[in-house]
């Protein structure tokens, strides 16, 4: 029997079906277009929980249970399924929050417990983290026989070891009365560690519908290391793969997490600064694939091989990753996509800088990781004083000016809101964001670009030298502090090794060519290649006296003043009496 739920609150006294065995806490795409499918397919019954807000909750019980998601393949065309819940409801309400913390004394049969939230989330003492603990309790109290798998659709590195970590920092939780408690959590809950990887967005004017790429051959990757789970059952759901050893789902983490999402960072940031507003954009511009094929080569790969991935697996997952990037009719928004930039420079970026650096201590970062992170640190770089808003935390970001080979935008296009409480323009060229550090970047990025700013129009004759400008070298020092201040609160980014600090002044160099407006990105980019291909090859005595000496001969050489050439320069040697008779100088 289908128990539906009136506006934000649960049916109370309804009985749910025998196979009521899965409740999700969190309402996302992942968990909505990836989990549910794969506990519907276990023929598993779900009830779905609302973390904030009411709006999913009550359109789904408006519609009887049932929700949508669509699937849009490399055609465009466009295949929608519907999907349907037992029961739906809010946290976020009191009376929605009381029956959800109910539910376990009406499910004999639970088993498994989905949870999704953003890394925001995953946080000391967070609301949702409360919730789970006071679900389980009930759990704990009405079914302490049952084995709960805790399995999470965010993708943060080990989140089921860092959500039972946060359960059991509770305060009530480490009390004495709390130590059967606590027994259980070891003994019947498990905490999988997981993998989530889909492309999702929304239907086009309507938020509430995931809109999702082709399903992936690895979709969710479930970490079992106690049998807790029906692995074989599991492993017969299309998209679905569990690890049954350790160290099976770290080379998932890294082919995740330090490819295919470093890949992503280390474009997003630069399609969004160059007016490009989805991920798909970037195979339009030959150097950003060049780009990422030389951050792959120099930087990803090697780290990726440190961590036991076999190379043939990481260039095939590599090339796959650039073709579900292109899907014509499938971009993320870019914006969208650059929020949290410094979380997602050190788990996507750096993480494979202190892999090679642990592996090899001749190893240095490229100067395409230096770019990627350099870009990132643009992005969070505030363009105006005041973003007109009552938050402090929000800041206004400027777009580079339109290049040539960019897309005309009429003066009127619609600026839209790419997360709430965040807007974008592309004619206007203005951003607003969020630096996820509370201001703290962001505030700090804005006074050494005020300087830089300032410098670069005290070099140009069209201003005059401004009073406060300061000399070129004291900018750059104040620049190179700023960035390795920003660097060094990631985690790992250690100062005193040549490695770290050689990329920080690296990333310096370029974040001010960044901030100067002498250049685009796009422009410092092509630099930085062309830069890259001259002095590539270059690794030894006689490479580098060959090129000298094709550089040399290669280069027009003409004296006006002596004429004192050689016979080999032909007609530009001047010899005999009517030459000397003729020079200017007699």
């Amino acid at each position: 029997m289908f128990a539906p739920l009136q506006g934000a609150n649960f049916l109370q006294g309804a009985n749910f079906p025998e196979n009521t065995r899965a409740v999700c806490i969190g309402s996302g795409r992942f968990m909505r277009a990836v989990l549910v499918p794969v506990f519907r397919a276990l023929d598993a019954e779900v009830i779905v929980a609302q973390t904030r807000g009411t709006s999913f909750a009550t359109a789904c019980a408006a519609l009887k249970g049932k929700y949508e998601v669509d699937t849009i393949d490399s055609d465009g065309h466009v295949k929608t399924t519907g999907f349907e819940l037992q029961a739906v409801g809010s946290l976020g309400v009191p009376e929605g929050r009381a029956a959800f913390l109910n539910l376990p004394s009406k499910l004999p049969q639970l088993k498994y417990v989905g949870f999704g939230v953003t890394e925001a989330g995953l946080q000391s003492g967070t609301q949702v983290i409360k919730d789970l603990a006071e679900f389980l309790q009930s759990a704990f109290k009405a079914i302490p026989d049952n084995d709960l798998s805790i399995i999470n659709t965010d993708n943060f590195p080990n989140n089921g070891d860092h959500i039972k970590k946060l359960v059991l920092e509770l305060d009530w939780v480490k009390t004495e009365e709390s130590a059967a408690f606590r027994t259980y959590l070891d003994a019947k809950v498990h905490f999988h560690n997981t993998m989530v990887d889909r492309i999702t967005n929304h239907r086009a004017g309507d938020s509430l519908v995931p809109l999702t790429e082709p399903l992936p051959a690895k979709a969710i990757v479930i970490e079992d290391l106690h049998g807790a789970l029906d692995a074989d059952s599991l492993r017969k759901v299309p998209g679905v793969h569990v690890r049954t050893n350790k160290s099976e789902i770290a080379k998932d983490y890294l082919l995740k997490f330090s490819l295919g999402n470093a890949v992503n960072s280390a474009m997003v940031y630069l399609l969004a600064l160059s007016r490009q507003r989805t991920a798909n954009q970037f195979h339009k511009f030959p150097i950003i694939s060049e780009y990422l094929d030389a951050l792959f080569e120099k930087d990803i790969l090697p780290a990726l091989v440190a961590g036991d991935v076999a190379e043939e697996e990481a260039r095939k997952f590599y090339a796959e990753w650039l073709e579900r990037m292109k899907h014509p009719h499938f971009g993320l928004d870019n914006f969208w996509v650059s929020q949290n930039a410094l979380l997602r420079i050190y788990v996507r970026l750096l993480n494979s800088v202190n892999i090679n650096v642990a592996h090899d201590e001749n190893y240095r970062p490229s100067k395409f990781m230096a770019f990627a992170t350099a870009v990132a640190l643009r992005f969070l770089t505030p363009w105006q004083a005041d973003s007109k808003r009552d938050a402090p935390t929000i800041f206004v970001g400027q777009m580079d000016p339109i290049q040539n080979g960019a897309p005309i935008f009429s003066l009127t296009e619609k600026t839209w809101n790419y997360d709430t409480g965040l807007t974008a323009n592309l004619s206007t060229g203005k951003y607003e964001f969020d630096d996820g550090e509370n201001g703290r970047v962001s505030r700090l990025l804005w006074r050494v670009s005020q300087q830089v700013l300032d410098a670069s129009k005290s070099s140009s004759n069209d201003f005059p030298k401004s009073a406060r400008a300061e000399s070129s070298s004291e900018v750059s020092s104040g620049v190179g502090i700023t960035v390795a201040s920003v660097l060094s609160s990631v985690k790992g980014f250690d100062l005193t090794n040549d490695a770290y600090a050689s990329f920080a002044a690296d990333v310096a160099a370029l974040y001010q060519r960044l901030l100067s407006g002498k250049q685009t990105a796009l422009e410092t980019l092509s630099d930085v290649l062309r830069n890259h291909n001259i002095s590539e090859y270059l690794a030894t005595k006689e490479e580098v006296a060959t090129f000298v000496r094709e550089a040399v001969a290669g280069v027009q050489i003409i004296d006006v003043h002596t004429h004192l050439f050689p016979p080999s320069h032909g007609k530009l040697m001047l010899w005999g009496v009517n030459e000397l008779l003729t020079y200017h100088y007699l």
